[in-house]
């Protein structure tokens, strides 16, 4: 089974003024989607699972602050990480996971038949 993973960052909130410093974000909305390329629902559709959150950024002005039309995907994937305190490979396999137990689940919902 490999997947694909996609990384995406709807929206940054930002305080529009901090000091001298402008448009400070403070908050990374994110998501992280693992779709597979072999394991299909019953209509054929590949699984998928992913994961969502947000994380709250502290900037140090004279250490670590980017513009924010410089700010990259990387460096909020760094930053989400980073709050997770995962690597990448390790959120990869958590996802991987989700999609291997709607593969194959470990427990099933069922009725008897008489019912």
């Amino acid at each position: 089974m490999a997947n694909t993973y996609t990384w995406s960052y709807p929206q940054l909130d930002t305080a529009p003024t901090e000091g001298d410093l402008s448009d400070v974000i403070k908050t990374i909305h994110w998501r992280i989607t693992a779709v597979s390329d072999s394991e299909q629902d019953a209509d054929n559709n590949y699984l998928s699972a992913s994961m969502y959150g947000t994380t709250g950024v502290e900037v140090d002005p004279d250490a670590d602050f980017v513009a924010f039309d410089s700010v990259t995907q990387d460096w909020c994937k760094a930053k989400v990480l980073a709050d997770m305190t995962k690597t990448e490979e390790e959120v990869q396999a958590q996802l991987d996971a989700q999609i291997a137990e709607m593969a194959t689940p470990s427990i099933v919902g069922k009725v008897p038949s008489s019912w």
